[in-house]
């Protein structure tokens, strides 16, 4: 008898789970990320200190056969903060499929949201078809389309060596005379490494560049602080001005999967903010800063979903790729009379 409750493991167990269902299911097929324990731990389980109130698991006489994992965060409704959360890594074992299991997840993922008085929950699904199956069966469930996504290319060649495709092969291989590096020359006047005592004025900024959206992820000091610096997981990078930081990029790596046995080394950039005098010059400097320390670390691609903080003509000029497809922010809505945005504005992170 399957039994859904809270996930008993910690975050070495939750990635070998999680990593050994996704690459059976579509590892073959597609790059998948690798979700290694400093991730998982950096996410959700903060060395056994996070609340656990939505990770969930479904265990089968003690066997995890399924996860459902969501961090507690504050959400911009509208024009509100509420309590709500993000994420999913929605996760059924290959030999428990077509039980129902996902829907007895989603179900006690509900409940928990309404006994706790969080009123929504958003993750970040990709647009393939082949990896969002638990969100098709998920009830009172909203999509907001159209979330754009970039890609820089640092090393096309190894990208190429683990294509799943003739056709990846061949764009990859003949894109390489095309790459654009101009980010190694970048001046890295004013750049440096994030220090604790710059929180506060990465939260005013962090306020200011969310205030045009009403559906999204938002922040605490307290969080903001766990995003920004946490053991060796994320790297942030400030721009100071006159003494004072005006800008900041944060990013976090992971491992890619390829075709066989073939991994490179990928980076995600999770948040970008500046103050609205930073130039768009200086904008795009400091993002090439942060790129020049991916270059240095391996880093064979990076990706980040639209920044309303990186205008589309700067990630052009800086030699980043608009990727077609994209990503999808999902919402479900266990609270009552609950009504998204007419026009949604969209902030969130590449779960």
């Amino acid at each position: 008898m399957i039994e859904v409750r809270t996930f008993e493991g910690d975050a070495a167990e939750a990635s070998w789970f999680i990593n050994r269902v996704w690459q059976s299911s579509y590892g073959k097929s597609a790059p998948l990320p690798v979700w290694d324990s400093r991730v998982m731990d950096w996410r959700l389980f903060q060395d056994g200190h996070a609340p656990r109130d939505y990770l969930l698991a479904a265990y089968d006489k003690g066997t995890l056969v399924g996860t459902l994992f969501a961090e507690p965060a504050r959400i911009r409704l509208g024009t509100e903060e509420v309590a709500g959360t993000h994420g999913s890594r929605a996760t059924v074992a290959c030999s428990h499929r077509g039980e129902g299991i996902g829907g007895k997840l989603a179900r006690e993922l509900w409940n928990r949201h309404r006994e706790r008085g969080a009123r929504v929950s958003l993750g970040c699904v990709t647009t393939d078809a082949k990896q969002t199956g638990f969100w098709k069966g998920a009830w009172n469930k909203h999509r907001v389309n159209g979330l754009g996504f970039w890609v820089y290319v640092f090393d096309a060649r190894a990208l190429a060596r683990g294509a799943f495709t003739g056709t990846q092969r061949n764009v990859l291989t003949c894109a390489r005379p095309f790459l654009r590096h101009g980010f190694r020359e970048a001046d890295t006047h004013g750049v440096r490494p994030y220090h604790p005592n710059d929180l506060p004025r990465c939260m005013t900024l962090v306020r200011r560049m969310l205030e045009p959206v009403n559906l999204g992820f938002t922040y605490t000091s307290e969080r903001l602080a766990h995003q920004l610096q946490y053991r060796d997981v994320p790297r942030t990078f400030v721009l100071e001005q006159e003494g004072e930081v005006r800008g900041f990029v944060n990013t976090h790596s992971l491992e890619l999967t390829g075709q066989g046995t073939h991994t490179v080394l990928s980076e995600v950039v999770d948040l970008v903010a500046f103050d609205d005098s930073v130039s768009s010059h200086d904008r795009q400097r400091l993002l090439q800063c942060a790129m020049q320390d991916m270059e240095r670390r391996g880093v064979a691609c990076a990706g980040m979903l639209r920044s309303p903080s990186l205008p589309a003509s700067g990630m052009l000029r800086a030699g980043w790729w608009p990727l077609p497809g994209g990503a999808k922010q999902t919402c479900l809505l266990p609270g009552a009379n609950l009504h998204l945005p007419a026009t949604p504005n969209v902030f969130t992170h590449l779960c």
